[in-house]
């Protein structure tokens, strides 16, 4: 039930539950937002979210970021005035809020900005099935943050990150448990709309007519491509240098998706799968009790997807590494 009470929202991700999607949408449309009682504030935005106060926040950039000039003082002086003489909602948004997690140091500065000064808080937070997660969290990790491990390592270093009590309760200890609105992360293959129509349901304002982008926005690498961006990251350069040709695997991965050419099964096995899952049984037993009403937090395990027929063998062959290279110097020739 919408509430006639205004909101400042904060949408915290969790990490590879469509954010990036989410924050072009709401930058592409903030003057329609800002028309229907939503502001976007355009307070150093950076791939269309809200980063670098994540990141400042938390203490400061990590290795893989690139950091910018501007103190965290000057981008609160940005967000209020912002906010001064908007009288409705407010929405900021970053998956590193809930990754570099800081709740005591966000309240602070929603305060002191005056983004609180009529407004309730509201944590906006999607929970994604575990296994998923950690495959595409594994993905982000080597493609832009210049990680050079197995999944393996990956999943063990990565375990609390997707300890959904545990997170959660960062928050609700800070905002109270009444604030947080948890949500359930759609299938991939559903599409863009339903992850829309769910997060402007969550905003309490409508959807329809808003402008979506064409295309996704961080696309996931085949398992050749991920080899031979490890290989990338080894080398001695910093992590902006190892991102160089970011953009164009990512779109060499797009474009040979089902062709056959590079290995696009699963990074995890159905076993592999069922081991994460089990990990996190009780503590998803827990989230589904505490926020819906006892229902299953997650549906059954989905059948993993088949990868299209591929001659190539298995591994980063002399072959596809010609493949990879001769698709870079097409692009940036």
């Amino acid at each position: 039930m919408a509430s006639d009470q205004p909101y400042c929202h904060v949408h915290i991700g969790a990490p590879k539950t469509g954010s990036t999607f989410l924050q072009r949408v709401f930058f592409e449309n903030r003057d329609a937002l800002r028309a229907r009682g939503l502001l976007y504030p355009e307070v150093s935005l950076r791939g269309f979210g809200h980063h670098d106060l994540a990141f400042l926040l938390a203490g400061g950039y990590p290795e893989w970021a690139t950091a910018q000039e501007r103190s965290l003082e000057s981008l609160s002086d940005d967000l209020a005035r912002a906010v001064a003489g908007f009288s409705a909602s407010v929405l900021l948004s970053s998956e590193n809020f809930y990754l570099l997690p800081d709740p005591p140091a966000l309240k602070n500065l929603l305060e002191t900005t005056g983004a609180l000064a009529g407004r309730r808080a509201r944590i906006i937070v999607y929970l994604r099935r575990q296994d998923d997660a950690h495959e595409s969290w594994y993905n982000q990790r080597v493609k832009a943050q210049g990680d050079t491990g197995d999944i393996e390592e990956s999943i063990a270093r990565a375990h609390d990150l997707w300890d959904y009590p545990r997170q959660l309760a960062l928050w609700g200890e800070t905002f109270g448990e009444d604030n947080l609105a948890v949500r359930r992360y759609p299938p991939s293959d559903t599409g863009a709309a339903p992850l829309v129509e769910d997060m402007f349901g969550a905003l309490e304002i409508g959807a329809a007519g808003l402008a979506l982008p064409h295309q996704h926005v961080n696309t996931a690498h085949n398992r050749d491509v991920l080899a031979f961006q490890r290989q990338l990251n080894r080398l001695p350069l910093s992590p902006q240098e190892k991102r160089r040709f970011h953009h164009e695997l990512m779109a060499l991965s797009t474009r040979a998706k089902g062709l056959g050419l590079f290995d696009e099964r699963p990074l995890l096995s159905p076993a592999e799968r069922r081991t994460i899952m089990e990990r996190y049984a009780a503590g998803n037993a827990e989230i589904s009790k505490r926020y819906f009403a006892g229902a299953p937090l997650f549906a059954d395990e989905p059948a993993a997807p088949e990868a299209p027929a591929s001659a190539q063998p298995a591994g980063l062959t002399n072959e596809k590494l010609l493949l990879i290279l001769g698709w870079i110097l097409a692009q940036t020739r």
